[in-house]
């Protein structure tokens, strides 16, 4: 039997408390596997965020369980958390949270420098893979010195690069 990549088993999230209360995800079942193209669709405000918050194990449901590679989150602590995220997990946020006095290889490193990587492998990696994206000219830019749609795909570089 093939293990899910991410795994969701009746997940629901209720944000706020008392009159202010919003129920963001309601029983969700979902099975992820590898190697495979998935997109999350839904109006404003259906908890596409949200959901994307808690499979990143940035976020506890309020019910329910979710498995990444096998792995259950539920009851993990913060440090087990960043553990399974540095191992499993690569993200592109919306607004990039790339660091502005880094240049673009730096941005790319920081996800490998944080996964203990020695640097001089993490440095040819980092270099790699904005080549792969179409960035190889760039290594030294500066985020304010990209377009977004670079700044995208400088995101992507540090998602990727280490192989979630």
């Amino acid at each position: 039997m093939i293990i899910p990549v991410i795994e969701a088993r009746n997940v629901s999230k209720v944000l706020g408390t008392g009159a202010g209360q919003v129920r963001a995800l309601k029983n969700i079942d979902l099975s992820i596997s590898g190697g495979k193209l998935t997109m999350l669709m839904g109006p404003s405000g259906s908890g596409k965020t949200t959901l994307l918050s808690i499979l990143g194990c940035m976020l506890a449901p309020t019910e329910g369980s979710v498995f990444i590679c096998g792995h259950a989150t539920q009851g993990a602590g913060p440090e087990r958390l960043a553990e399974i995220r540095r191992q499993h997990i690569g993200f592109v946020f919306q607004s990039f949270h790339l660091f502005p006095t880094l240049t673009a290889e730096e941005n790319v490193q920081l996800a490998l420098d944080v996964r203990g990587e020695q640097r001089r492998r993490a440095k040819a990696k980092s270099r790699e893979v904005l080549e792969r994206v179409g960035l190889a000219q760039k290594t030294a830019a500066f985020p304010r010195d990209l377009s977004g749609g670079e700044q995208q795909r400088v995101a992507i570089a540090r998602a990727i690069v280490a192989e979630p």
